[in-house]
């Protein structure tokens, strides 16, 4: 029987710009981020823990997104934001992921593949699988404090690649934490 799991972290790509002349041969990442987790921007770890964090995220945004469009959202879904980021620590986010089919508006026009040719695999040459890159792991602790990093830290869940939306009252129930009334 053969599975089929995700890229090994160490497996690199090239891409070329569609702009220039340049081409960049480095490992690639999806990383996450569900609607209204910037809300640990305006905090430190030492000031707020991830439960903490995780109190005002669901409060605020848990179920915001089916109260203002019921027609597009189920209840305490999260749409979730991806972006492909390489392990170039000078590069950071390189671009929107393709294929996102969240309610995401002009985020989806302009993705990686408008900016950048299709990932190859750096010794066989076969075109990248974006479900099969890496999900990046994100952290809210003194050593490590990521945006949105609270929700992974609090409950161990992180999506699938390029999954839409966050069920905020199934990771909740699952994970054993708070939950509004």
């Amino acid at each position: 029987m053969s599975f089929v799991r995700p890229y090994p972290e160490a497996t690199r790509w090239t891409f070329s710009s569609k702009r220039s002349e340049y081409e960049r041969t480095v490992g690639l990442a999806l990383y996450w981020e569900p609607d209204g987790s910037a809300i640990s921007d305006d905090h430190l770890p030492e000031e707020e823990d991830a439960a903490q964090l995780w109190r005002m995220w669901t409060d605020r945004y848990g179920n915001r997104n089916h109260e203002q469009d019921p027609a597009v959202y189920d209840p305490w879904h999260v749409p979730i934001y991806w972006a492909v980021t390489s392990d170039d620590s000078s590069s950071g986010i390189l671009a929107h992921a393709p294929h996102q089919t969240a309610p995401l508006g002009a985020l989806l026009g302009k993705d990686f593949l408008y900016h950048f040719t299709r990932p190859a695999h750096e010794e066989t040459g076969d075109p990248v699988n974006w479900l099969r890159l890496p999900v990046l792991d994100l952290g809210w602790s003194t050593e490590r404090a990521d945006k949105g990093g609270f929700i992974q830290e609090v409950t161990g869940w992180k999506p699938s690649p390029l999954q839409p939306f966050m069920d905020v009252q199934q990771v909740a129930r699952a994970a054993g934490v708070y939950l509004p009334q």
